[in-house]
């Protein structure tokens, strides 16, 4: 069984609305094929699965906004046995979002994003090398 599962079509994208599907069940399906169409918060995109099998089941409906990384559809491996029982319903996105603890200050030194310690300014800022020591 092959899951099918919300990518992410962006950097900043946690979630995205299936607007369509473009396949149903039984449907034979190639790797590179436009399979569905998702709507993130700064466009339509077209999605394309990159495996080759046949849709077994479409399991988020259109309509609905997933987290990325769930899964939308199941597909089966070409000479793989369809199996009988059908999936849960995956977990869609809750309306009300959890409070964000308020930042706290902290006086030791913290990695600057990305987690590059090996980067940081030193203390009393970078040298000035392009600047000329004597004057003219």
């Amino acid at each position: 069984m092959i899951e099918f599962k919300m990518p992410s079509l962006g950097s900043d994208m946690d979630e995205g609305t299936l607007n369509e599907w473009l396949v149903k069940p039984g449907d034979t399906v190639t790797r590179g094929q436009v399979v569905a169409i998702v709507e993130t918060t700064k466009a339509a995109v077209e999605v394309e699965c990159w495996q080759e099998g046949i849709v077994n089941e479409l399991v988020v409906p259109v309509g609905e906004t997933v987290l990325v990384g769930t899964t939308l559809a199941t597909l089966t491996a070409p000479g793989e046995q369809v199996e009988k029982h059908r999936r849960p319903r995956p977990s869609t996105k809750t309306t009300a979002k959890p409070a964000k603890a308020p930042p706290t200050v902290s006086s030791a030194p913290t990695a600057p994003p990305g987690g590059d310690a090996g980067c940081r300014q030193p203390r009393g800022g970078w040298p000035n090398r392009w600047a000329s020591t004597s004057s003219r």
